[in-house]
């Protein structure tokens, strides 16, 4: 099987790392494996793994990118594989209309992939007309087929994105050295329960609210500090200033930390006492959630999103309602169970992969 990815970049990001991770479980079970996109850090690891790219324009939500219709219908027709798989609504519509007029039985299968809640827009035509679809959730799922008539009579398969075992082992002890240099770097953690809020930087993750309820919380214990880790979505500095006076106004100086985009993630999960998930509806993937569970972490999550899904699963105690901010404080400050022992493998990268591929082959035949 030919598969075709098609995304605007590989910058450095979930969604190129999950496109990268996909590619390298392709080739694994021997099936051919292209990227589309134009190109980015992780370019060169796709190439190492044995996936071809091919340079395409970066593309967004706007009719000016129909003008490159005609260069990726010639890529396709070059290339000839059986499934293009697409992230985003940008790269689905451009496909749906460069195969447009291509006739059923010669055109590859379109295949988008829906990671949050689709807000109404014409570009929604593109994964409405995919042959089958990709939910990352069953929320986002349902939303789909709510939102649309166009996608009540859809094959829509809900595979929630994986994550990578090897890194997030809960065995693997966290070396003394470690934690020496975090704690030199940041003295103000010494002594302290830290309070975990993992997440892009950005109005839509959650760090507004994670800051109103820790304002609560720390007025009650001496002994907590607030983590906030995670990029900046598209460099906005300004809504990190506004992070950082809110944390002032809500007297957290001293409180809460930031401490912007990390490469040790597993440690810093296992050294926390509490892990928070609390994204807006439709705006997240249960990412984090998984992570910290993998590490043994209790997590609190919204109980309408993909992390609530998962923690109905796993651990239902980590669970309130959105909105609520009295019981998301109560709960923070009086949870002490301990997730039941989550069998990671059921949200390992080759696990998604096999899905994936079960549903290609399905729609082929």
């Amino acid at each position: 099987m030919k598969v075709v990815q098609f995304l605007p970049s590989l910058e450095l990001g979930v969604t190129a790392t999950l496109a990268l991770e996909f590619a390298n479980e392709l080739v694994k079970r021997g099936h051919e494996s292209l990227v589309i996109s134009a190109g980015g850090p992780l370019e060169a690891r796709f190439r190492l793994h044995g996936s071809e790219h091919v340079n395409f324009p970066k593309i967004s939500e706007s009719v000016w990118s129909l003008r490159h219709k005609s260069r990726l219908r010639r890529i396709l027709a070059e290339l000839q594989p059986d499934i293009v798989h697409t992230y985003g609504r940008s790269t689905a519509f451009l496909t749906w209309r460069a195969l447009k007029r291509e006739p059923a039985g010669s055109r590859p299968k379109l295949v988008p992939l829906v990671d949050q809640y689709l807000s109404n827009s014409y570009f929604n035509k593109g994964v409405a007309c995919g042959d089958g679809i990709i939910a990352t959730s069953q929320g986002i799922a349902e939303h789909l087929k709510k939102s649309s008539t166009r996608f009540t009579e859809k094959s829509i398969e809900i595979i929630y994105r994986g994550i990578n075992i090897r890194e997030f082992d809960n065995e693997k002890p966290v070396a003394s050295q470690w934690q020496l240099k975090l704690l030199n770097s940041y003295p103000q953690l010494e002594g302290k329960n830290w309070w975990l809020m993992p997440g892009v930087i950005s109005a839509s993750d959650g760090q507004e609210a994670f800051l109103h309820m820790f304002a609560q919380a720390a007025a009650q214990r001496d002994d907590i500090h607030g983590v906030i880790v995670g990029r900046l979505a598209d460099n906005d500095l300004r809504y990190l200033k506004k992070l950082e006076a809110l944390a002032q106004d809500l007297n957290l100086g001293g409180r809460v930390t930031f401490l912007g985009e990390r490469r040790d993630m597993r440690e810093l999960y296992a050294t926390s006492q509490l892990v928070f998930h609390l994204a807006k509806e439709g705006d997240e993937s249960g990412k984090y959630s998984k992570e910290a569970l993998a590490m043994g972490r209790p997590v609190i999550a919204y109980s309408d999103g993909c992390a609530g899904e998962v923690l109905q699963k796993y651990f239902p105690d980590g669970l309130v309602r959105r909105g609520d901010m009295t019981a998301l404080v109560e709960l923070s400050l009086n949870l002490v169970s301990r997730p039941s022992t989550l069998n990671s493998q059921d949200f390992s990268y080759a696990v998604a992969a096999d899905k994936t591929v079960v549903f290609f082959q399905g729609l082929l035949n």
